[in-house]
């Protein structure tokens, strides 16, 4: 279920902290992104109000016509080529690209939280966090039209914290870390744990980059040996995943993954590849399907 949203201007980040700006409508935003609006699109089906937490929101809002966003182009190698595609595209791909058509034709890319927005019903409640304060104010604006949401400055993982189990009993928890922190991926080995723990049944789709050097390998084993159950991974790789030195690909950890969303999403994988001329893709199963 899609509904109309309010444009609102996109505003450029100039703190070299803040780096999505750069890669807004990457690759790697192709992949989380059609993710999150297959799992929403399914949750939606039933009646009952959603919580969804976007625990990294960002601006909301990109403008691709940015000197940051121009100098890498990154976008033209993503969302671009597939908008430009010949063959239509696969019925799954469209809720995807009916939600940022409008903004690309402005030449802007719309982030998670405003993803979110557009999808979510008035009954949902959408909790957006994000730290740097410059990139705060920024999305609070985008999101202002948005009815039920509560736009947060802080720590991510705090936020998610507070929230779990929230009130409406389901939803989904956006986990979009910048990883800019060494130690990043034994924070969120840890940091699992207390995921199921507060909320077993919750949906949890949790978003990494691939480098030569990061623990990839045992952040799925981590996942793996959690046992949540549905416990489903996709990956896409631009180069070799060991070449050094360069970001080589991206995965998403999809924890209680909604029932046909796997399979469909491995579906367009296929067709993404073909159209972005990936290198390579990978998915599969890390824990069965059981009840928590």
């Amino acid at each position: 279920m899609m509904r109309s949203a309010n444009r609102t201007e996109a505003i450029t980040i100039n703190d070299m902290n803040y780096r999505h700006v750069y890669h807004a409508g990457n690759f790697a935003d192709v992949l989380k992104h059609v993710a999150l609006t297959l799992c929403l699109d399914y949750l939606l089906k039933k009646d009952g109000p959603l919580c969804i937490i976007d625990a990294h929101a960002g601006a909301g809002l990109y403008d691709l016509n940015s000197e940051e966003a121009a100098r890498t182009g990154e976008w033209r190698k993503g969302i671009g080529l597939l908008l430009e595609a010949a063959a239509p595209p696969p019925p799954d791909l469209e809720p995807y690209l009916g939600l940022v058509d409008d903004d690309m034709r402005l030449g802007q890319y719309p982030g998670s939280p405003l993803l979110i927005s557009r999808m979510k019903r008035t009954k949902d409640r959408l909790i957006a966090c994000e730290l740097h304060e410059p990139t705060f104010k920024t999305l609070r604006t985008v999101l202002e039209p948005t009815e039920n949401k509560l736009v947060l400055w802080g720590n991510a993982y705090g936020c998610i914290r507070a929230n779990l189990p929230p009130a409406e009993r389901r939803g989904l928890v956006l986990i979009d870390p910048p990883f800019e922190k060494k130690d990043e991926f034994d924070t969120l080995i840890r940091q699992m744990t207390q995921w199921k723990r507060r909320w077993a049944t919750g949906v949890f789709l949790l978003w990494y980059p691939i480098k030569a050097h990061l623990q990839v390998d045992e952040l799925k084993d981590a996942a793996r040996a959690l046992g949540m159950p549905r416990t489903w991974f996709a990956e896409t790789l631009v180069y070799p995943r060991d070449q050094p030195n360069t970001m080589n690909g991206c995965g998403i950890l999809l924890f209680n993954a909604p029932y046909t969303i796997p399979e469909r999403v491995e579906a367009l994988l296929c067709h993404i590849k073909a159209v972005m001329a990936l290198y390579e893709v990978y998915f599969g199963w890390l824990a069965p399907d059981q009840a928590p």
